[in-house]
């Protein structure tokens, strides 16, 4: 499974604020909602991934664990495929 950077993904940095993070999503969510767009699965397939980068960034316990793998795979303790 390919390791995916959920903060490139809001386009926020890895010291945002949840207030800022809460931002990006509401602004990438309503921009890429299968109901506004023009429902292909691209749009779709990004409105996912989205919604789980908010759900893992949006939880401070998440994302405290998420930085720690974010930390492995950076420093190549955890091999991405």
């Amino acid at each position: 499974m390919k390791f995916i950077n959920y903060y490139k993904v809001l386009g926020v940095s890895r010291i945002s604020s949840s207030s800022d993070i809460k931002k990006a999503y509401y602004r990438l969510a309503r921009r890429y909602h299968p109901d506004k767009s023009d429902g292909s699965k691209k749009v779709l397939d990004k409105f996912i991934l989205i919604n789980q980068a908010y759900n893992i960034l949006g939880n401070l316990e998440n994302r405290l664990k998420y930085n720690i793998e974010l930390d492995k795979h950076e420093t190549g303790e955890l091999e991405s495929i």
